[in-house]
C-alpha cells in the first residue's frame, strides 16, 4: 500500500514543514476545547501537525490531550501532546498562556485559496536597521 501525503501539493513551506494557517483563515473553527483539563481555548494558528492555541490555563507539557474543534471544522476531534506552553499575555483578568499540541495523526486541511495563501505566508527575515 502508498504512503499518502496528507499534506497538499504546495502547503509546505520551503524548509519542509507544514505550513501553518492564521486563525482568520479557519472560519470553520470557532473555538477549541483541550481536555484534559476541559479548558476553552482560542486558536492563533494550526498546521497538519498541530495547533498553537490561547487559553486562560496552562496544561502540563508531556500530557496526552484531545483537541475538540468548535464550528464546522472536520475531523470533529484530534488527538495529540502538549509540546510547549509559555505565557501570551498578563492583564488584570488573569495570565493567558500560548499552548502548543502536536498532533499524534496528522490531519487534512482543505486546500486554501490562492488569495488567502498569499495573505498567510510570512516571511521570516529579519531587517535591522542599525
Amino acid at each position: 500500500m502508498a504512503a499518502v501525503d496528507p499534506q497538499p501539493a504546495g502547503q509546505t513551506e520551503a524548509h519542509g514543514a507544514p505550513r501553518r494557517r492564521p486563525a482568520s483563515a479557519m472560519p470553520s473553527i470557532t473555538g477549541l476545547r483541550i481536555s484534559p483539563p476541559g479548558i476553552g481555548a482560542t486558536l492563533v494558528d494550526i498546521s497538519t501537525n498541530g495547533l498553537l492555541a490561547e487559553s486562560g490555563v496552562a496544561p502540563r507539557i508531556g500530557q496526552e490531550v484531545e483537541v475538540t474543534f468548535e464550528g464546522t471544522f472536520s475531523p470533529a476531534t484530534a488527538a495529540g501532546q502538549v509540546v510547549r506552553s509559555a505565557i501570551a499575555a498578563m492583564a488584570p483578568g488573569g495570565i493567558r498562556y500560548h499552548v502548543a499540541v502536536a498532533f499524534t495523526t496528522p490531519i487534512v486541511l482543505d486546500p486554501l485559496p490562492e488569495a488567502i495563501a498569499a495573505a498567510s505566508q510570512q516571511t521570516d527575515e529579519i531587517f535591522n536597521r542599525w
